[in-house]
């Protein structure tokens, strides 16, 4: 593989991807017949189009003989493209692209590697079977960014030539269920009324995330700078933003134990994450949580539930999801709960997290 080392794209090797991409067409038509005007007969992408977008790009040789495009999505990393020329082909390129884009995306924090290819093409499906990806199942849920790939491609008419599928590469391995369930006991030793808060991570835009040093907390706002208020819900008439969903807690205790690497931590989505028992017997709904003193922030917990989700799974994995979602994870909120500000001011890691219990309801 020396000839064919992989390496970081440079700018002289983007004028020469879209002929390698479009070089490959000849390998199609021998399966599918002639593809003019189709689809798969488009002329490729540009390598600057390519390079301009959140990712990167390998290739392999010098001038380059194939490449791989990787693209950053909101909570894993996505092959979205990877081309040999066929003068190149059965020498291991392929392959040896496909392992450094994995490698790469690890380093940057990815858990997992996604593609879409045909089922039933040889060096579709199966070839990366062979390399460690595994086809979705079909209850998996899907990210609003896979389901846009599935529609456009829809849109395309791919599927006129053969099933295509979603495939997944974990990069790092995920808690198992067992895993889960062990851990269990220290989940459950968590304070139960006067607890701390770990983290504050904003999230400015669609899959960005900011962990903050000190954060505002505003009563329309939520956490201010926070991408809450223009995030529509399928639980308001309108679809409008939910009110009692300003803010979702996670606790924090599980979300180091599911992450493994605490730059990871902040994929779960969550504006806070709390060292505090979160579960409905200790902490029921509109109890108050006070931060950072008695003249700190309030904010209170709300009955709206906080699921998992398609991201979830690209993230910690299916078993992390169905384990939150299910008989033990449900009544101690493991994915966490919703709540809204009720008194502003400025919250910090560190500070200090005090529960507020409503009264008790008196008796019927």
């Amino acid at each position: 593989m020396t000839d064919h080392a992989v390496r970081p794209a440079r700018a002289r090797d983007l004028p020469l991807l879209a002929a390698i991409e479009d070089s490959g067409l000849a390998m199609f038509e021998a399966v599918l017949g002639d593809l003019a005007g189709d689809a798969l007969a488009s002329p490729a992408v540009s390598g600057h189009v390519r390079a301009a977008g959140p990712g990167f790009l390998l290739v392999a040789g010098d001038p380059a003989v194939g490449f791989a495009h990787v693209r950053d999505l909101e909570s894993h990393a996505h092959l979205d493209q990877v081309s040999v020329h066929p003068d190149h082909a059965r020498r291991g390129v392929g392959a040896a692209l496909l392992e450094a884009a994995a490698q790469r995306a690890t380093l940057k924090g990815h858990g997992s590697l996604t593609l879409t290819t045909y089922a039933d093409i040889a060096w579709n499906a199966p070839f990366y079977a062979r390399h460690g990806f595994v086809e979705f199942a079909e209850d998996d849920p899907r990210t609003a960014s896979q389901l846009a790939i599935s529609e456009e491609e829809e849109r395309l008419g791919l599927s006129r030539h053969g099933r295509r599928i979603w495939m997944r590469r974990v990069l790092r391995p995920h808690r198992t269920t067992d895993e889960i369930a062990g851990f269990l006991p220290t989940i459950d030793a968590s304070p139960r009324d006067v607890g701390t808060l770990r983290a504050v991570v904003r999230r400015p835009g669609p899959g960005g995330r900011e962990v903050l040093d000190v954060g505002h907390l505003d009563v329309t706002e939520g956490l201010v700078g926070d991408t809450w208020s223009e995030r529509g819900s399928r639980r308001t008439p309108d679809g409008s933003p939910h009110p009692d969903m300003q803010l979702n807690l996670m606790n924090h205790r599980l979300v180091e134990f599911l992450a493994q690497d605490p730059a990871r931590e902040q994929l779960a989505g969550d504006q806070m994450f709390v060292d505090l028992d979160l579960s409905h017997a200790h902490l029921p709904a509109w109890s108050e949580l006070h931060i950072g003193g008695p003249d700190g922030a309030v904010i209170v917990v709300t009955d709206q539930p906080h699921n998992g989700c398609g991201k979830f799974i690209a993230r910690f994995g299916k078993d992390a999801l169905a384990f939150v979602n299910g008989p033990e994870g449900k009544p101690r909120r493991l994915r966490g709960l919703c709540a809204r500000v009720v008194r502003p001011g400025p919250v910090r890691p560190g500070d200090e997290v005090r529960v507020v219990r409503p009264p008790a309801a008196p008796p019927a």
